[in-house]
């Protein structure tokens, strides 16, 4: 009885969670040790770019492969691949053999999230309450390998185990749960058809997100030389946020899409702005509010949007999450040229980005909205 009660009880959002806690503990100390093994800034950015090329590429393959050949499948392998990948990093003894254990991880872990939406619509049903947990997992993954790192100063292979026996844990989580199966959909390898149905909702995430990378590239060296914060203070700020997600996300299944991403991008550009005028510690933790509120806002409608218009979940959900990881390759290299001329025009150029993401929207709604989104949903 006991067996089949933690079976009932595995749902897809627990599964995020653990991935989200998994891959943000991976990351965090990455640029310190990629600097431990004498990497040069600029190789560095290529084995953060080499690890968002990896996911980009296989969330399109893979997102397709979890409609064609059923979602279980890729979900199971992907986190087993990711737990594997993630004990390579600590084997890594140059800057080479590092960009070439972050590409395998970017690459495993790229393989499950679209299958893990395709679950979340027949299991979870709320998107909102699947990502909030995603949120709480990343904020608390930081926190533990932070914790992690402490054990012993100055090495991280401690940490890499954490994130490799968390994605284990996912894992096993996956075999336990009850899982329908999904599959047996008819996809093309071009799938024409499911990008001009999402193009507007790739548009508006691209345009929105590559702004944003623009800005987290050089948001805590903007902290620390332009507001004066301590190491102390700016951690607080980053931890923060994904808790402002979480309590944000767990109320918001209620509205409809389109509401939540306007909401979003219009959150996101006036929250670049004021990122400019905010001058101290408390003003900016104020700011990270309203951050977390329009990143839930906007990642929830997007993900509801994809659901709500796609039989071809998987597919559509992995070139969903392609954009933002391609967003995440280009938005940094943008913004470390334009912060050549000062930190305020990284933020400047993000916020005209979301304004015209949020224009963007706007005509999109207005073209298509008398077939866009099913009755039954709830009103405005």
């Amino acid at each position: 009885m006991s067996g089949l009660r933690i079976a009932a009880a595995v749902r897809p959002r627990d599964v995020n969670f653990l991935t989200n806690a998994a891959a943000s503990a991976s990351g965090l100390f990455i640029p310190l040790y990629a600097f431990s093994l004498r990497a040069t800034p600029e190789q560095i950015g290529f084995i953060v770019a080499a690890y968002n090329a990896m996911v980009f590429f296989a969330s399109i393959v893979f997102g397709r492969a979890a409609d064609v050949r059923g979602a279980r499948k890729i979900l199971r392998a992907g986190l087993l691949l990711s737990a594997i990948a993630a004990l390579t990093q600590p084997l890594a003894f140059d800057p080479l053999t590092l960009v070439a254990s972050r590409a395998f991880l970017g690459f495993c872990i790229g393989i499950y999230p679209a299958a893990l939406l395709a679950y979340a619509k027949t299991a979870d049903k709320l998107m909102g309450k699947v990502a909030s947990y995603g949120s709480l997992g990343w904020a608390l993954g930081n926190l533990a390998a932070g914790l992690a790192s402490v054990a012993f100063p100055g090495v991280f292979w401690q940490v890499f185990a954490l994130s490799s026996g968390t994605w284990f844990l996912a894992f096993l989580f996956s075999l336990s749960g009850t899982l329908q199966e999904t599959g047996r959909l008819r996809v093309p390898l071009r799938p024409g058809a499911v990008i001009r149905r999402n193009i507007p909702v790739y548009a508006m995430m691209l345009i929105r997100h590559t702004g944003a990378n623009m800005v987290w590239t050089i948001f805590p060296l903007f902290l620390k030389e332009s507001r004066g914060l301590d190491e102390l203070q700016i951690g607080i700020l980053y931890a923060f946020n994904p808790f402002v997600q979480f309590a944000v996300m767990q109320r918001i299944d209620k509205y409809r899409s389109g509401r939540l991403i306007a909401q979003g991008l219009a959150g996101s550009t006036l929250t670049f702005v004021l990122f400019l005028v905010a001058p101290d510690f408390w003003s900016l933790l104020a700011v990270q509010v309203l951050l977390g509120f329009s990143w839930a806002t906007l990642y929830v409608g997007s993900l509801k949007l994809i659901i709500e218009t796609n039989e071809e979940i998987g597919t559509a959900a992995g070139l969903f999450n392609g954009v933002m990881s391609f967003s995440s390759i280009v938005g940094p290299v943008l913004g470390g040229f334009l912060a050549a001329t000062g930190y305020a025009t990284p933020m400047i150029a993000a916020a005209i980005l979301s304004a015209s993401a949020l224009g963007l929207h706007a005509v999109e709604l207005r073209i298509r909205a008398p077939g866009r989104v099913p009755a039954t949903l709830s009103p405005r």
